[in-house]
């Protein structure tokens, strides 16, 4: 969420992003869910545990549009996903 021209205080966007959306308000309650005001990029970047995501996509599937090719937060998680798997079992 970025402030183009407006003054736009971060603890007031992230209580409105928490009361409108159903997803982050699933993750701040599970706090699985970060928030992070850089300064220099005058943006609001919120970041949230990968396991908690997958819980949210399969519960808010709306969220992310019902498209057959996949984007890239799907992507990321299950490459994430991935990553895990196969550092529990280790290289071969």
């Amino acid at each position: 969420m970025k402030q183009f021209k407006e003054n736009i205080p971060p603890k007031l966007a992230e209580r409105m992003l928490i009361d409108e959306s159903e997803m982050v308000k699933f993750l701040w309650q599970n706090k699985a869910l970060e928030f992070r005001y850089p300064k220099h990029k005058n943006r609001l970047d919120l970041y949230a545990d990968e396991k908690f995501l997958m819980i949210a996509k399969l519960q808010f599937p709306y969220m992310f549009g019902n498209k057959k090719r996949m984007g890239f937060m799907e992507l990321y998680i299950v490459n994430r996903i991935n990553q895990k798997l196969s550092i529990a079992k280790g290289s071969t």
